[in-house]
């Protein structure tokens, strides 16, 4: 999928609006040392799940608290009404970090809030 935009630490150029699998392939290529292909791109707390749910079917919540902060989490099909058919669970991924992007939580922020957002990389994003 083509890239929105960077939020945390990440920068480059070029990048935004690209097909980032795209650019990824393009990047294995040129190195010629690897024979492998791309067969999804996930955020760090989905792959944080998926990863820990390699080793336990159990497990059901990703939850990152560092570089941001977002919990994903296994949802039943059947309570999810975007999606047709009730079999079966989903990955749902809150991107709770980004709530309040559209200035709803704005009255809450403050001074601290705003000197941190506009020292860092992409301010703005991610408040």
């Amino acid at each position: 999928g083509a890239l929105v935009g960077w939020t945390k630490g990440f920068k480059a150029t070029n990048c935004e609006g690209e097909d980032v699998v795209d650019l990824l392939r393009e990047a294995i290529k040129r190195r010629n040392e690897f024979d492998l292909d791309i067969v999804a791109v996930v955020n760090d707390t989905v792959g944080t799940m998926m990863t820990c749910g390699y080793e336990d079917p159990h497990c059901e919540i990703g939850l990152i608290a560092g570089t941001g902060s977002n919990v994903c989490y296994m949802e039943e099909m059947k309570h999810i009404e975007l999606i047709e058919g009730d079999e079966g669970k989903m990955c749902v991924n809150t991107e709770w970090g980004g709530f309040g992007d559209n200035g709803c939580m704005d009255h809450f922020r403050t001074r601290y809030d705003q000197e941190v957002d506009s020292g860092s990389l992409n301010p703005g994003k991610q408040k």
